[in-house]
């Protein structure tokens, strides 16, 4: 009865996971961490030594901004921002999605850097 949705989700979670794998070698994301469609990136100051922005910046909440900006809904959590799309996501949604997430990201991170 959930009509295919979890056949799409184990379908497609390991692009999604290579989509944020791509993002994470953005020098001011520390890492990603995460399991089918909720998967966070953190933003970081100093990749090598994982030294967080200074709280003041907002950082997660300037990218989860400007991802709405561009009509991506994600959750900015301390200096994370947290993906969890929904399970009838297409693989060309999924491009669109990593498309204006880098945005946000190269955005932000040539403001704060």
């Amino acid at each position: 009865m959930n009509e295919g949705l979890a056949e799409n989700v184990k379908r497609l979670a390991p692009r999604f996971e290579e989509g944020l794998k791509q993002l994470a070698q953005n020098p001011n994301i520390g890492e990603y961490r995460g399991v089918g469609f909720m998967w966070a990136l953190e933003a970081v100051k100093d990749k090598p030594t994982k030294l967080p922005f200074d709280a003041k910046l907002s950082v997660s909440e300037r990218i989860a901004n400007s991802c709405t900006d561009h009509g991506l809904i994600c959750r900015p959590l301390g200096q994370s921002i947290v993906l969890c799309p929904p399970f009838i996501m297409t693989e060309g949604q999924m491009d669109e999605m990593f498309d204006k997430l880098e945005q946000a990201l190269k955005k932000v991170f040539a403001e704060v850097a």
